[in-house]
């Protein structure tokens, strides 16, 4: 474990210079810095640096947004059609 700690150093650093967060495709998570070393200092998340992009936390809000979006203009879709069936 301390192994990788020591290997994820230069990525916390950077992270926190930059504002970003760690990443990973797996199961699709995101973590700020101070979330990943909580978590990891609970034994979770422990995986090497090989496992992890640091990215825009924005980047993430851009996509929750435009799903949003879909999703509300998917839903004003499916009301109109039962406003129209109903008339």
């Amino acid at each position: 474990m301390d192994e990788i700690k020591k290997g994820l150093e230069p990525m916390f650093k950077e992270a926190r210079e930059r504002g970003f967060w760690f990443y990973t495709r797996y199961h699709d998570m995101w973590f700020s810095p101070d979330e990943l070393e909580q978590a990891q200092s609970e034994g979770r998340f422990m995986w090497g640096a090989v496992n992890w992009q640091l990215r825009n936390p924005y980047e993430r809000l851009n996509e929750l947004d435009a799903r949003t979006r879909n999703a509300q203009a998917a839903r004003d879709d499916f009301m109109q059609r039962i406003r129209k069936s109903e008339s």
